[in-house]
């Protein structure tokens, strides 16, 4: 019988089977790298959660293995040591600060007691990613914001929460979603979950259009209105048409000072493509918003000097507003931006005003001759030149400051979408084309268009 035992013993351990100690349970140990990416100078730890264990006791081992070392087959460079009281979540108590880009990786090792076997996590997968620095001397990071995610062309925009966000985008896949509407909701936080999660460029007209600003394309058959074009398509909003434009853009970085909100769209006088006529058209029939337009092909009408030449009733209304981002706190809640009317005078108008928490005592600002709110209301009409562009200067947010619609404010951070919107009136006077980068975002001082 003893004999038998043996061989069969020997039959096992023959195909790759091994035995537990006896009277021993194998715990599981599963760990979480924290974080899991970030720059050089950023501090790694990790944790590991214990379970399936029998009262077990002993000590877990966290060993981090250098960038050089895939297969963590050298010496840990970090080690830290913590005790084991029970099934549950272990972690270091002392991390590692990185001085070099690179992959890391961990691994946690359970020691085992007389009543539970030792289990070790596996190297590869607990992998941290850290990337450089920006380059010393580089000064604040410039940013441009336009529908497209194109933050991840520019090596101007390394930051922790930036690298973070362009790594969430690619693990979740935050995308640009033409043809579907963010919900307008607080939820647009990554990952999506019922809320907007991309960016966005929509009109309640078909994107089918010719981009009219730039004037390479060519014509190759009019009476079938077909044509040839370079850049975007565009959305258009002729005479006499309600609509609008919308653009969901997310902030590549922290803004550090005034919001630069610039719209650049093609503004024609009504009928020039009807058919489609060719590109020289723009540069013979560009108008501005409200122009008051004659009846004739590509004419003004001639105005007593007395009179406005334009009408104040048919120029779009903006609408700016801001919304939460991956990376924002927990209470932040949409609100609109607020702009300055008059650069030259920047006087804030303040009112103290309690909510219904006695604790809470936001400073609020009231529209005045230098501010006002961009909530799409007639005093919020902008004027716009056919090809050139329009900049709205919005004041930075400031976090519990009230706007004058009784919103309070946050600080912006990478991530957040800025939703603009231009509203046109069914009395508009001209031909609007607008498209996907005909809005741009830019920190004051921070970078040029």
């Amino acid at each position: 019988m003893v004999a038998l035992a043996i061989i069969a013993g020997m039959f096992l351990l023959s195909h790759g089977v091994t035995f537990a100690g006896v009277g021993t349970v194998t715990p599981t140990i599963v760990t979480t790298p924290n974080p899991v990416n970030g720059t050089v100078g950023t501090m790694l730890n990790d944790s590991a959660t214990l379970s399936d264990g029998l009262d077990p006791t002993g000590t877990i081992t966290f060993n981090l293995y250098g960038v050089n070392d895939p297969t963590c087959g050298a010496a840990p460079i970090f080690t830290n040591i913590v005790t084991v009281s029970g099934n549950g979540v272990y972690s270091t108590s002392t991390g590692f600060t990185t001085v070099e880009a690179g992959t890391y990786h961990w691994i946690a090792t359970y020691s085992g007691d007389v009543s539970n076997d030792g289990v070790s996590s596996i190297c590869a997968n607990e992998a941290v990613v850290i990337l450089p620095r920006p380059a010393s001397g580089a000064g604040e990071s410039p940013y441009i914001g336009i529908v497209g995610n194109d933050i991840a062309f520019s090596p101007f925009y390394f930051s922790e929460k930036h690298q973070q966000f362009l790594l969430d985008q690619e693990a979740i896949d935050v995308p640009v979603c033409f043809g579907s509407f963010p919900s307008v909701t607080p939820n647009t936080r990554v990952p999506a979950t019922g809320g907007a999660g991309c960016e966005q460029f929509r009109s309640n007209k078909p994107i089918n259009q010719p981009e009219i600003c730039d004037v390479g394309g060519t014509v190759i058959d009019f009476a079938k209105g077909d044509f040839e074009y370079f850049g975007n398509p565009n959305a258009v909003i002729t005479k006499q048409n309600a609509g609008y434009f919308e653009w969901w853009i997310r902030l590549p970085k922290k803004p550090s000072g005034e919001i630069n909100i610039c719209i650049q769209c093609g503004i024609l006088k009504p009928n020039t493509f009807t058919p489609f006529t060719g590109f020289n058209a723009v540069e013979q029939c560009a108008a501005e918003t409200g122009e008051r337009i004659g009846t004739a092909w590509c004419t003004q009408d001639q105005v007593d000097p007395p009179t406005n030449p334009i009408l104040n009733g048919a120029l779009p209304k903006l609408t700016v507003m801001a919304y939460p981002g991956p990376y924002a706190p927990v209470d932040f809640t949409p609100f609109h931006l607020t702009a300055y009317k008059n650069p030259s005078n920047y006087n804030l108008t303040t009112n103290t005003v309690t909510d219904d928490l006695p604790t809470n005592t936001h400073v609020a600002m009231t529209n005045s001759g230098s501010l006002q709110v961009l909530d799409g209301s007639t005093n919020a009409r902008v004027l716009l030149k056919s090809c050139m562009d329009k900049c709205v200067v919005a004041k930075i947010p400031v976090t519990d400051q009230m706007n004058i619609l009784g919103e309070v404010e946050s600080d912006l951070e990478a991530g957040d979408l800025i939703q603009v919107r231009l509203t046109i009136p069914g009395n508009n006077t001209v031909d609007i084309y607008c498209h996907s980068q005909s809005t741009r975002l830019a920190g004051i001082g921070e970078g040029p268009f």
